[in-house]
């Protein structure tokens, strides 16, 4: 069989494919280090031993990213609160990698929007989510970003963040087996939510949606130990609060 119908993520396990992986719709797979993402151009810069290429996003496959220093701390950080850490650790690969459909670079953009919403840099988090509305204009991708701007909109309008909340219902990916992707937009929509129930004080709607995220879709792992962490406070607040 040839190597290029091999899965991406199995080229990890083999020795000295430990690199970013590229593949491209051609099924070609390129190793090398991702760069950058330019917006502008919608291409990723792609380092190889000869020198650099830039591939456009509409011939990209797949990319599978290593996580770059600072990633792991970051979301420690956000586990635990240190939001200031969070911008410290996650600004730099966000804003080299945003573009990129890739697990921990759609945690970080996630985690950084939530970070900036808690130290009440609400410009800083509306920017961020409205780039991820244009890099990923379809998709989880695209309804994490507009969760990400419904609450940064909002303020402290809880009411009018259910509302908007609502409206993004219809764009839900619920199943027995949903892909990865959908699972943690499905987190940052459920989690958005129970914050909201939160402000308005329905402590039972909120423990639902938390104990929702960290159950079914305790990813990304950040955001899963966050909302086990809010179902645990709210259980402790209030003993009797109990969920259907």
């Amino acid at each position: 069989m040839s190597w290029r119908w091999i899965p991406l993520w199995l080229l990890f396990l083999v020795p000295g494919w430990a690199q970013d992986q590229l593949r491209l719709k051609s099924g070609e797979v390129k190793s090398g280090t991702a760069v950058k993402f330019d917006p502008t151009t919608q291409s990723l810069t792609f380092k190889f031993d000869q020198g650099t290429l830039n591939y456009a996003q509409g011939d990209i496959a797949e990319v599978i990213l290593k996580e770059r220093p600072g990633v792991a701390e970051g979301r420690k950080a956000l586990e635990e609160g240190r939001m200031e850490e969070v911008v410290t650790k996650w600004q730099e690969p966000v804003n080299q990698y945003l573009g990129v459909d890739n697990p921990w670079v759609l945690e970080c953009a996630g985690g950084l929007g939530q970070a900036y919403l808690t130290l009440g840099k609400v410009a800083d988090a509306e920017s961020l989510y409205g780039k991820m509305k244009q890099f990923y204009p379809s998709g989880p991708a695209a309804l994490r970003a507009e969760v990400g701007l419904a609450v940064a909109t909002s303020g402290k309008d809880a009411g009018g963040l259910l509302a908007k909340l609502q409206g993004l219902e219809g764009q839900l990916k619920e199943s027995l087996r949903p892909l990865r992707g959908d699972r943690e937009a499905l987190a940052e929509f459920y989690f958005a939510r129970g914050e909201a129930y939160e402000k308005k004080g329905d402590g039972k709607k909120a423990l639902e949606d938390y104990l929702r995220v960290s159950v079914l879709y305790p990813e990304p792992p950040s955001l899963g130990q966050r909302s086990a962490k809010k179902a645990d406070a709210l259980r402790q607040a209030n003993k009797d609060l109990v969920t259907d």
